[in-house]
């Protein structure tokens, strides 16, 4: 297994981070095929209004996170993750495994210490969590998923929980949030997704811009089908027939070979 490290200060994958677009496209679930699986910590594409950080128009795409993949490497982990303005995270830990021996698929990505300040301004104060999690197990019965949204306070923008998939809150035109949003894709895989929040608008009061924040992202393709190796035939058995059995005729042993 191998194992990737990445620590930060400031902010984390953000490639011309001042460079304005004029659309920014949401973040799309990754798909996976039998016996492949991923996760990533966070995963963010916005452009954000003149005023939500205090300077010009921003946009930021991150890229996937403190991502990790059956393919390799199959754990990462991020330390004090601060993506300016948006999101940061004490710690980012994911993993993504398929055991060959039963075809099973696990995935599963975790933040720790979670501040939204990219939100303080509609929920009145930064939005807080402990943990932040999900994942996902795909065996022979099927592909299941859950999130984990410990303490999570999102002020006045209402209360989600991730016992309810795809229960969401916010803000008609300006803010959406998901909480343990379950998505079955077309490949047969599922992606789970504990946070999803979604920009929705620009012009409207209170907007902060438009893109999509993900958090915690875990992605199972179906298992993978075990070999089986039929028994190997067994050494035959062997029987004395004893003297003067009917068998035997002339009143000699016999041996007779049972297969």
């Amino acid at each position: 297994m191998r194992n990737t490290v990445l620590r930060t200060g400031g902010v984390i994958g953000v490639a011309a981070a001042a460079v304005l677009l004029a659309s920014v496209t949401p973040a799309a679930a990754t798909t996976a095929g039998p016996g492949e699986g991923s996760a990533y910590g966070a995963d963010a594409s916005v452009s954000l209004l003149s005023g939500v950080l205090g300077q010009d128009a921003l946009s930021v795409r991150t890229g996937e996170l403190g991502a990790s993949n059956t393919a390799g490497p199959n754990s990462a982990s991020a330390v004090d993750a601060t993506l300016k303005g948006l999101v940061s995270a004490k710690a980012i830990t994911s993993s993504a495994n398929h055991d060959t021996a039963s075809g099973d698929v696990t995935a599963k990505a975790e933040l720790v210490q979670v501040a939204l300040p990219v939100l303080a301004a509609l929920a009145g104060r930064t939005p807080t969590a402990s943990v932040i999690s999900s994942q996902c197990h795909a065996t022979a019965a099927g592909i299941t998923g859950s999130s984990d949204l410990a303490d999570l306070d999102l002020g006045r923008i209402g209360d989600v929980a991730a016992a309810t998939p795809n229960l969401t809150v916010g803000i008609p035109g300006v803010l959406q949030v998901t909480a343990d949003e379950q998505i079955h894709n077309a490949d047969g895989s599922l992606t789970v997704n504990a946070l999803d929040i979604k920009l929705l608008g620009g012009q409207l009061t209170g907007a902060l811009g438009t893109g999509d924040i993900v958090l915690a992202s875990s992605t199972c393709g179906p298992a993978t089908a075990v070999a089986t190796t039929p028994p190997a035939p067994g050494a035959p058995e062997v029987s004395v027939v004893p003297a003067g059995a009917p068998e035997t005729g002339d009143g000699s042993l016999a041996t007779v070979i049972v297969h």
